[in-house]
């Protein structure tokens, strides 16, 4: 392949069901329970009418666990697109009326997580489907135990669908709907006056802020991700808005090495190099093409840093906000990760937006498989970035180089267009998928 610039710039903008072996989850007595600090409602008792969900050892103990995360992680398509939270939307064309439409729209991500309070808040469908069973979801460390047999069913589906998925839920730490705790809760955070302090203004509901700080609701959050992982339906838990160091070691401390930690930390290389010891990967939210969020810079700086230094498996998870018929930034962002990382990638609406966050189109553009890779991406001689893989290969040309062009000394076929080739060009900030 034979590489030449030019000079004129452009613009742009898995089926296994398992079960696993932990602690006996604590806070599920009345006893275990007046640990906690209590107003007299926060009690952790459950419905009776609901199994009582038992586990024995602490996570960690199981090897072939750590051993199937490890495999579905390694041996996922490229590229490897990821839903956070909310769902494909593009209900013409892939329909969401039923469960099994809703479950063959996921199994097209190789990498989900959802969050039942505030999803179903908002009126949308969970993939798995894992609810709380207590009114108060902040108080439960169990599921409702109808949806814990779908939630199986569901994984079970979706790892026949697509083998090397993997599943996570958000454990909310920062923030939380007003019914998430009793009022009077000494899990809130208070003002002077002793009001809840007001939190994420995003919600269909007011969210308040919780006490982080407390020993005692660190030692909840911890229990809540022991129960997803207990559950044989989640593989990990996903901590929003750039973590907080206490609760991700003990989370890490109750999980052991078994359980997938990710946290929202965007580009954050100072917040990674905090975390790198007990997390497996970031959730990097950011929107430089609508001015929030990241740079582009700052997402290639933080993708060498993430990619190199978390826990194995590494999941990082690659988000670009934009608008959804800009293909440029579309393919920007899938190319980026491709060349630079191991990276699962989206493409979604911007968070300002009056709707639900993370929405967005499925682009043909992502049904390719190139197979694995072939090695580490590298910088070639007019400044763009190639990765080769078993089906082919992909260029990035990255913001502030020059617009190039390539011939090819055979002919590829554009992933884009689906046209066959021997030239392209490729404006800065853009790039390509080329099977061969």
């Amino acid at each position: 392949m034979i590489s030449l610039t030019i000079g004129k710039p452009g613009f742009l903008k898995t089926s296994i069901v398992f079960c696993c072996a932990i602690l006996l989850l604590c806070g599920c007595s009345k006893q275990e329970d007046a640990s906690l600090p209590a107003t007299g409602s926060e009690s952790n008792e459950t419905s009776a009418s609901n199994e009582k969900q038992t586990v024995t050892e602490k996570p960690g103990s199981s090897s072939s666990i750590a051993d199937d995360i490890k495999r579905r992680v390694e041996n996922k398509r490229f590229p490897a697109i990821f839903q956070a939270w909310n769902p494909l939307d593009m209900p013409e064309k892939f329909p969401v009326d039923t469960l099994e439409q809703r479950l063959q729209n996921a199994a097209k991500h190789s990498l989900l997580w959802e969050e039942p309070v505030s999803q179903i808040s908002f009126n949308t469908p969970l993939v798995l489907g894992l609810e709380w069973d207590n009114p108060n979801a902040g108080m439960a460390t169990r599921f409702t135990q109808a949806t814990l047999e779908q939630g199986r069913k569901n994984r079970a589906r979706l790892l026949e669908l697509n083998p090397n998925m993997v599943f996570l839920m958000e454990i909310r730490w920062r923030d939380a709907p007003g019914s998430y705790f009793p009022e009077d809760s000494e899990f809130w955070l208070r003002s002077k006056d002793g009001q809840r302090v007001a939190g994420w203004k995003g919600g269909p509901e007011p969210y308040y802020m919780l006490n982080f700080k407390h020993e005692g609701f660190q030692k909840r959050v911890a229990e809540q991700s022991v129960a997803a992982v207990a559950s044989g339906v989640y593989d990990g838990v996903m901590l929003d808005w750039s973590g907080y160091l206490p609760i991700i070691k003990q989370v890490r401390e109750a999980l052991g090495k078994d359980g997938l930690i990710i946290v929202n930390i965007h580009d954050e290389i100072d917040n990674g190099e905090k975390y790198k010891n007990y997390i497996n990967g970031s959730f990097m939210e950011c929107g430089p093409e609508v001015k929030q969020l990241c740079s582009w810079e700052g997402m290639q700086k933080a993708l060498a840093f993430f990619e190199t230094e978390f826990l194995e498996p590494r999941i990082n998870a690659l988000e670009l906000w934009g608008d959804r018929d800009n293909f440029q930034a579309m393919r920007a962002i899938t190319t980026m990760g491709l060349t630079q990382s191991n990276a699962y990638i989206l493409y979604a609406d911007p968070n300002p937006l009056p709707t639900p966050d993370h929405l967005h189109d499925w682009y043909d553009f992502w049904d390719v498989d190139l197979g694995k890779p072939l090695g580490a991406g590298k910088k070639i001689n007019n400044g763009a970035y190639e990765r080769k893989f078993e089906k082919g290969f992909v260029i990035f040309n990255p913001p502030g180089n020059p617009a190039i062009e390539m011939q090819f000394n055979l002919p590829v076929v554009d992933a884009f267009d689906g046209h066959t080739k021997t030239h392209i060009s490729l404006q800065e900030k853009d790039g390509g998928i080329y099977l061969e």
